[in-house]
């Protein structure tokens, strides 16, 4: 699942003390949770029915319901919701029980970081699950569409098991002078050949079906019988097929004469081939690699693809040579890499400067040393293009075609993918070779590269806000942002708070960094509203400004400061973080309204009882968590939800704002919610400045 889908989870258990910490401890860990605590069989019963279910976490103490019960009702509904048990005892045979009962699996109460584990491990196991029902589905479909084209097809197909026909179209049955092509189906073969060929036909098969799989498709010729006895000379191409889900021999008559097979054969030709270098083209080694990828899975076999990418030839050769002359370069190149091509092997031209060879069953080791030996030899040949003489050097990346390998693009993009992580791994530069390799999974973070990365910019002030635009769906015409912190890193790419925040607070760093923000803030809105605009800021807080009573009286210096108004700026923390510190959330809302600042809670509506958390600290400002938008957005739920929502919070005399806006369709929705504001890269996507033009909106 992405960062930003919510996992919807269903929680058994007594304590409820223990369903807020469970919620609680997702949360923190970046997973953001909508939650619902089950407390009777009627109430599961109706949930499960009414909507998706991402996880279910039981305890097996759990007695209303217990979780036998709640694991038959996901079996009698046949829904995919894994339950995960969690149990204080630490007898093994917990734990088979537990699976017995038809839990995923049973973890000890209190061990978060194996949950955790277990809850992403069946989190992706549910979605791997979804996929390959939507394949399924696919697969349905392109089988129901092949199936129109072998009965519409004018080439005449059958297909022939045990000696039998398995299935023939009516193209196949009037080549023999049948009707209809029912009158052939489960007929015997042999009663369709001429006696002068039956007992070659019959060898043959026997032969072609000894082989199975390792039969390679030939040509058969014999002397058929139509159905009026008159005799007549085939000639039938036969391979190995699968019809029905069952192996069987395929006989295909093609619907074009004896007389243009030849001329058939030289289109095809011309079809696959790319004009300028005259190897094979982009489409032709798609179609090779759609093959090479499949003997993969099914065989367990390890192909390889070099993608062979000239070096600055838009820059350098083009320039210099015309585009006659570049395509004679081009052309040159190509038959230097062929030279070293093998004949099993399959080499395209794949862009304008761009090479790809497929190499079957070929080890990364050996494709390394290979490509490495090539990326030298070029770089000791000299293109001569009447009298102009030009050395290129090449960079090549190399993708991996294995059993684990989904796709055809997959292979592609990881290919290109590593001649641009060579690149970024030598300034530029390229005459090199890169194997590529995934990325580590999410989560598994260099934390020693990160307290680097985070020191230097703290060091080196190496931080950035950027302005998001909320605009107002209620015709209000003031200016409102939310003010967004980047990091910067050595090569000025930005990284999000996300990723580096856990180790500032490792560190102590989180106070630092929320105080620049805001004097930067602060700042910078003062100089905005010198030159003549009303703006206003949303500023995100983290849980240790949170609770830093010091945090408000400095806030009211540094606004008395700059002389900018302390209602200019809204001070926004986590639902989480208030939920988890509600005395201290309380205390620092309270504190702000007496220096006439405003408060906000964001990621609003996913905790156990959202409205509990804010009766007890009333924000002004609440941002709804952006999943509800998402949902809608991704038609994975009904408008309902975020409508009732935002209802409440009216109610409430809250101040709403719905994140995520990334198209125009949800807009209509949102208006009729009664919302105050809404944001999302629909809008505008977070830019360094504060230029949005809110009279647009008017």
């Amino acid at each position: 699942m992405s960062a930003n889908e919510t996992i919807r989870l269903l929680i058994l258990n007594d304590s409820r003390a223990e369903v807020e910490r469970l919620i609680s401890m997702l949360n923190n860990a970046g997973h953001p949770t909508r939650a619902q605590h089950v407390e009777s069989e009627e109430a599961l019963t109706k949930l499960l029915q009414e909507q998706p279910w991402e996880l279910m976490i039981a305890d097996m103490a759990s007695s209303e319901p217990p979780p036998g019960t709640a694991a038959r009702q996901i079996k009698r509904l046949n829904k995919d919701v894994p339950l995960i048990l969690v149990t204080e005892d630490e007898d093994r045979q917990q734990v088979v029980e537990g699976l017995k009962m038809g839990a995923t699996d049973v973890v000890q109460l209190d061990q978060d970081q194996h949950l955790l584990l277990v809850i992403q491990r069946e989190l992706h196991n549910r979605e791997q699950r979804h996929q390959k029902r939507q394949a399924d589905r696919r697969l349905k479909e392109v089988e129901r569409r092949n199936q129109q084209l072998l009965d519409s097809s004018r080439d005449a197909i059958a297909y022939v098991q045990d000696g039998m026909y398995l299935y023939a179209n009516q193209s196949f049955a009037e080549r023999f002078g049948y009707a209809e092509r029912d009158d052939i189906e489960c007929m015997p073969v042999i009663d369709m050949i001429a006696d002068n060929s039956q007992e070659e036909v019959k060898q043959f098969l026997k032969d072609f079906t000894l082989k199975g799989d390792e039969a390679e498709s030939c040509q058969l010729s014999f002397h058929g019988l139509r159905e009026d006895g008159s005799p007549c000379k085939l000639n039938v191409d036969v391979a190995n097929a699968i019809y029905d889900e069952e192996s069987c021999v395929q006989f295909l008559i093609p619907a074009q004469s004896a007389d243009n097979e030849e001329l058939q054969a030289e289109l095809q030709k011309i079809k696959d081939q790319d004009l300028v270098t005259g190897l094979y083209n982009r489409q032709y080694l798609v179609e090779q690699l759609e093959i090479e990828a499949n003997n993969a899975v099914d065989n367990e076999t390890t192909s390889c693809l070099l993608y062979i990418e000239i070096d600055n030839f838009a820059e350098n050769v083009q320039p210099q040579m015309g585009i006659a002359g570049s395509d004679v370069v081009l052309g040159d190149v190509a038959a230097f890499v062929k030279q070293r091509t093998q004949s099993h092997e399959t080499l395209a031209r794949f862009g304008d400067d761009a090479f790809m060879l497929l190499a079957p069953q070929q080890s990364a080791d050996d494709s390394l040393e290979r490509a490495q030996q090539l990326v030298g030899d070029l770089e000791q040949h000299i293109v001569d293009v009447e009298g102009k003489t030009v050395q290129l050097t090449v960079t090549i990346g190399i993708a991996l075609i294995n059993e684990t390998s989904s796709n055809t693009e997959t292979a592609i993009d990881h290919a290109l993918r590593a001649v641009e992580i060579y690149r970024e791994n030598n300034e530029g530069a390229g005459s090199g070779v890169q194997l590529f390799e995934p990325e580590l999974p999410e989560g598994a973070v260099d934390e020693s590269e990160m307290h680097r990365l985070l020191q230097h910019a703290l060091d080196n002030n190496r931080f950035q806000l950027l302005f998001q635009p909320i605009i107002s769906l209620r015709g209000a015409e003031d200016e409102l942002y939310e003010i967004l912190l980047r990091m910067q890193d050595e090569e000025n790419e930005l990284i999000s708070p996300a990723e580096f925040m856990d180790m500032a607070n490792q560190i102590g760093a989180t106070t630092k960094i929320d105080r620049w923000v805001v004097l930067e803030a602060i700042k910078m809105l003062a100089e905005h509203r010198g030159n003549g605009h009303k703006t206003r800021a949303i500023i995100n807080l983290s849980r240790q400004s949170l609770c830093d009573e010091t945090l408000v009286p400095w806030l009211s210096v540094a606004f008395k400061a700059a002389k900018l108004p302390t209602d200019a700026i809204v001070f926004q923390v986590d639902e989480v973080d208030v939920t988890n510190h509600l005395t201290s959330a309380k205390s620092f809302f309270e504190s702000l309204k007496e220096i006439r600042s405003f408060s906000s809670i964001s990621n609003f509506g996913c905790s156990l009882n959202p409205f509990n958390t804010l009766q007890h600290a009333p924000a002004d400002y609440v941002k709804v968590h952006g999943s509800f938008t998402l949902d809608i957005q991704n038609n994975n739920e009904s408008p309902e939800t975020l409508s009732n929502l935002i209802k409440q919070l009216l109610e409430a005399n809250k101040i709403s704002i719905v994140p995520f806006v990334e198209n125009a369709s949800v807009l209509s929705v949102l208006w009729q919610t009664g919302v105050h504001y809404i944001q999302g890269h629909y809008l505008q996507a977070p830019t360094a400045s504060m230029d949005y033009d809110f009279t647009m909106e008017g």
